[in-house]
């Protein structure tokens, strides 16, 4: 089943009629949603999209143990990273819209920028950073039941350290703690505690959370500048930003390499969270390595995956074990001779479980697949993870894996959505109507998961999913709630 951290369980259909004191508009928000066409396949919109532009108060939780609880109520919220005008590093913001008993509710929702968060601002630091937002992440750091926010920020090094070093820039991670009232606005953020003043993260990016030896605290785990170890930072963390001790991993996959990212299965419970971790590439699929979780925390060695740069976790054969999907994105190498990847690499899958551990398992072959999102999602409820994967005609399949064969298909399903030729009064190409797949999870904590999909107005969003805008909350067979966070960037937070 799919862990709590990816949950998200949508409100009814219905909400647009019951939320009428919080909602100033609802039905087509602006745009021609209700015609035919609209934001089905073909078929007219069987749910209006509400224009959340009123903002209800967060209530208040008395504290859980989920690491995307904002406000302690025990369900997890949206995070979402939003656009501003500018059309590059304008994800400067970040929203957290709310789930709750009835699921996930767009009127309900924390904006924060970089002020908000306490980053560093001012001379010699880098505030247009493309990414800082969209790699912000949560987790419970000090234990309170509030998670807690951890971003970036890029500074200039100071020139006798950059010589010695000899790296211009410094991006180090910054914690924003939560509390009863939310993240704690406006206070400076406390920088996390790296082994030396030298040490920095090789981008905003590869900065992940999990619980790597399932003590039940929250631990980080961050690739160090230069790419070619990383550090594990394992909680409690103090309210000073130091963990409790720290270990540094040489990259499993030899020293000649790079590390792009690392991946971590998501929390849930005192399970050990297992890691992948990434090589980098120029655009090409690279290959990763499996490390697994323990009460001494992670493996120093692990299996080797197949090359592919979609990843995800989830029980994919019902046994109660965590497995690993990895897939192609279609993203290429444009120097010749790279064009096209190997043959059991191009356009499929691979799920990685107990069953295959001797041996690699036989690719799935999905002819339109392509995109940088996979996503596990139980939406029955059975025990038994779907696998959610973006295709490159902006549709998403969600598949069921043959329990005694890894590399078949049981049941699939396709989720098709598309906006209309007019959204906002704006015309829409048709080659960019299409909407891909967001993620997953279960909001209202009923452990049913949901799938979430997504639509942006920005001319990069078809090819890489950048600054998504409109969003589908559906439990794979109807949708249910439609919403747009338009408004979420223009300051009604």
């Amino acid at each position: 089943m799919a862990s709590p951290t990816t949950r998200l369980r949508p409100v009814t259909a219905t909400l647009c009629a019951t939320a009428l004191a919080l909602l100033t508009a609802c039905g087509g928000g602006g745009g021609d949603d209700g015609k035919k066409g609209g934001d089905g396949a073909g078929k007219s919109t069987a749910s209006p999209v509400v224009t959340p532009t009123a903002t209800a108060p967060v209530p208040r939780g008395e504290g859980s143990a989920l690491p995307d609880d904002l406000n302690g109520d025990g369900r997890p919220e949206l995070r979402i990273p939003l656009a501003s005008d500018e059309e590059l590093g304008g994800l400067r913001h970040i929203a957290f819209v709310y789930g709750s008993a009835k699921g996930l509710d767009p009127a309900v929702r924390t904006v924060l920028g970089r002020t908000d968060l306490g980053l560093p601002t001012g001379a010699g630091w880098d505030d247009r950073v493309a990414g800082e937002m969209r790699s912000a992440t949560t987790a419970d750091l000090d234990g309170d039941g509030y998670a807690d926010v951890i971003a970036t920020a890029t500074k200039e090094r100071d020139p006798a350290s950059a010589g010695r070093v000899h790296i211009t820039t410094q991006t180090l991670p910054y914690i924003t703690w939560g509390g009863p009232e939310g993240p704690r606005r406006g206070a400076p953020a406390t920088p996390v505690g790296l082994a030396d003043a030298d040490d920095g993260l090789e981008s905003p990016w590869p900065l992940t959370t999990g619980d790597f030896n399932g003590d039940g605290h929250h631990d980080l785990a961050a690739v160090r500048q230069g790419g070619k170890d990383f550090h594990v930072l394992y909680g409690p963390f103090g309210r000073d930003g130091k963990a409790a001790r720290t270990e540094t991993y040489a990259n499993p996959l030899g020293p000649s390499g790079q590390i792009a990212e690392l991946h971590a299965d998501a929390i849930d419970g005192d399970r050990p969270t297992d890691l992948v971790v990434h090589a980098q590439g120029d655009d090409d699929q690279t290959e990763s390595a499996l490390l697994t979780a323990g009460p001494d925390g992670l493996a120093t060695t692990g299996r080797t995956l197949r090359k592919g740069n979609a990843i995800a976790f989830g029980d994919f054969d019902g046994d109660g074990k965590r497995d690993v999907a990895v897939a192609d994105t279609g993203s290429r190498n444009d120097e010749p001779g790279y064009e096209t990847e190997p043959a059991d690499v191009s356009q499929s899958v691979s799920v990685y479980t107990e069953r295959s551990a001797g041996s690699d398992p036989r690719p799935i072959r999905i002819p339109a697949l392509g995109g940088d999102v996979l996503a596990a999602a139980d939406t029955d409820g059975d025990g038994i993870d779907e696998l959610a994967v973006s295709l490159r005609t902006g549709g998403t399949e969600l598949l069921t894996i043959r329990p005694d064969a890894p590399g078949e298909i049981a049941h699939r399903r396709t989720l098709d959505r598309t906006v209309p030729a007019r959204v906002d009064g704006h015309e829409v190409p048709k080659k960019r109507r299409a909407v891909r797949l967001h993620g997953a999870g279960d909001f209202d904590h009923d452990g049913k998961d949901e799938v979430v999909l997504a639509w942006g107005p920005d001319p990069l969003f078809a090819l890489y999913g950048e600054k998504p805008q409109r969003f589908w909350v559906t439990d794979g067979a109807a949708d249910e709630v439609v919403f747009t966070s338009a408004p979420y960037a223009k300051g009604a937070s």
